[in-house]
C-alpha cells in the first residue's frame, strides 16, 4: 500500500535529487496561497531555495496596471537571481514572468488550473470570456517553457487553444495530515465543499441541485461548507430543515467532516480537477459527481457519475447506503495510488531537472 501523505522517508533516490536541486533558486509566483498552491510551494522548498512573489490583483485597469508595473520592475532587477520561474495559473500575473524569463534564458513553468481555459458565457465564467485576459492567458501558455496541466481534461483544453504549446499532465495531490479511520462509523451525512461567494459560483458548483436532493432525503443530513450565506440570502430563502450551511472553514477542519460523512457530492457545471472530491475519498466518502471536466478522472471506477437530476441522485444514495462499508478502503486507496503528495512531488522535481 502506498504511504500516507506527509509520511516522508528520504530514500537514496530522493537524496540524489536533493543534491541536484539544492543549488537551484526558484521564483514562485501566485495570486492566492490556497491549499494546492501551498502544496507545490512546500514540494519545491524541500529540494530548492524558493522565493515567493504574491501578485495581489487590483480592481480596474489603473490598479492592475500599477501591479504589473511593480512586477515588471521586480523581475527586471531580480530575474538574474533565479534559475526558473514557477507560476500558479495563467492570467495577468503570469505573462511578464514568462516573457522576461524567456528573454533572460530562464525556464518558466505555468500550472494550468482550469479557469484560464474556461468559457461559460451565460455565467460570465472563465478567463476566455474577456479579450484582454484571453491575450494574457494564451500568450503565457504559448511562451512558457512548459505548462503543467492538472488533468487530462485541462490538457485537452490547452492543446485546443494553443496547439503548439508544450504541456505535461501532473495531477493535483491531496494535502491532509491526518490518517483516515476507515473502520469508524459513518453517519447519514452528505457533504459538499467549495468557495461559494456569489450567484455565479452557487450555480457553477451545483448548489441548487444539491439543495433539491436534500428535499428528497429528509433522513439524511446535508452539509454545505464554504458558502457565504449572507451574500446569497436571496437564494436560500426556502432551504430544507435537514440542510446545514457553514462558511469557509480552515483546511485542517475538513477531515472531521469527511470522516463522519457517507457521501461527497460534487454536482458542478464545470470542474477542472476536484481537490475536495479526492480529499473526501481519502477519508472513505463515496463520491457522487457530474460527468464534467476532470471529475471522472478523479473518481475513476470508485465513484458514480450522475446527471443533475435530484430525484435520480437521491435514489442512487439510497441504494449505495447498503454497500458503503465494503467500498471505503478501495475508495481511499485510489487516492493514495493516484493523487498522493509524494507522486506529485516526484513528477514536479523530475520535470524541473529534465526540461530543456
Amino acid at each position: 500500500m502506498p504511504e500516507r501523505p506527509y509520511h516522508r522517508i528520504h530514500s537514496p533516490e530522493s537524496i540524489n535529487i536533493q543534491i541536484l536541486m539544492q543549488k537551484k533558486h526558484i521564483l514562485f509566483v501566485y495570486v492566492n496561497f490556497s491549499s494546492f498552491v501551498k502544496a507545490d510551494f512546500e514540494i519545491l522548498s524541500e529540494f530548492a531555495k524558493v522565493s515567493k512573489y504574491e501578485f495581489k490583483p487590483g480592481t480596474g485597469i489603473i490598479n492592475t496596471g500599477i501591479k504589473l508595473l511593480k512586477q515588471f520592475l521586480f523581475l527586471i532587477f531580480n530575474i538574474w537571481r533565479f534559475d526558473a520561474v514557477y507560476i500558479w495559473f495563467a492570467d495577468y500575473h503570469s505573462l511578464l514572468p514568462v516573457l522576461i524569463a524567456r528573454i533572460f534564458g530562464k525556464k518558466s513553468f505555468v500550472v494550468i488550473g482550469g479557469y484560464e481555459v474556461a468559457r461559460i458565457r451565460s455565467l460570465n465564467y472563465g478567463a476566455l470570456c474577456s479579450g484582454i485576459r484571453t491575450f494574457f492567458c494564451v500568450s503565457s501558455i504559448k511562451l512558457c517553457t512548459l505548462n503543467l496541466t492538472v488533468s487530462n481534461y485541462i490538457d485537452r483544453k490547452v492543446r485546443f487553444i494553443a496547439p503548439y504549446s508544450k504541456r505535461q499532465m501532473v495531477p493535483n495531490c491531496i494535502d491532509l495530515i491526518t490518517s483516515p479511520n476507515l473502520n469508524g462509523t459513518k453517519e447519514n451525512i452528505i457533504v459538499t465543499v467549495g468557495l461559494i461567494e456569489n450567484k455565479r459560483t452557487f450555480y457553477l458548483k451545483g448548489i441548487d441541485t444539491f439543495i433539491e436532493v436534500a428535499r428528497y432525503l429528509p433522513d439524511y443530513k446535508f452539509v454545505i461548507i464554504g458558502l457565504e450565506i449572507f451574500k446569497l440570502a436571496e437564494l436560500l430563502k426556502d432551504i430544507p430543515s435537514n440542510l446545514s450551511i457553514f462558511g469557509r472553514l480552515p483546511h485542517d477542519e475538513l477531515p472531521a467532516w469527511y470522516q463522519r460523512s457517507k457521501f461527497y457530492c460534487q454536482l458542478s457545471l464545470i470542474e477542472s480537477f476536484g481537490v475536495a472530491v479526492a480529499e473526501s475519498m481519502y477519508y472513505g466518502c463515496i463520491p457522487i459527481v457530474t460527468n464534467e471536466g476532470g471529475l471522472p478522472e478523479v473518481v475513476g471506477n470508485m465513484g458514480y457519475l450522475v446527471k443533475r437530476d435530484p430525484a435520480e441522485i437521491a435514489q442512487l444514495i439510497k441504494e449505495l447506503s447498503q454497500i458503503l462499508p465494503e467500498l471505503q478502503p478501495d475508495v481511499s486507496n485510489r487516492v493514495l495510488n493516484c493523487f498522493s503528495r509524494k507522486k506529485r512531488e516526484k513528477s514536479i522535481v523530475n520535470i524541473l531537472l529534465s526540461t530543456k
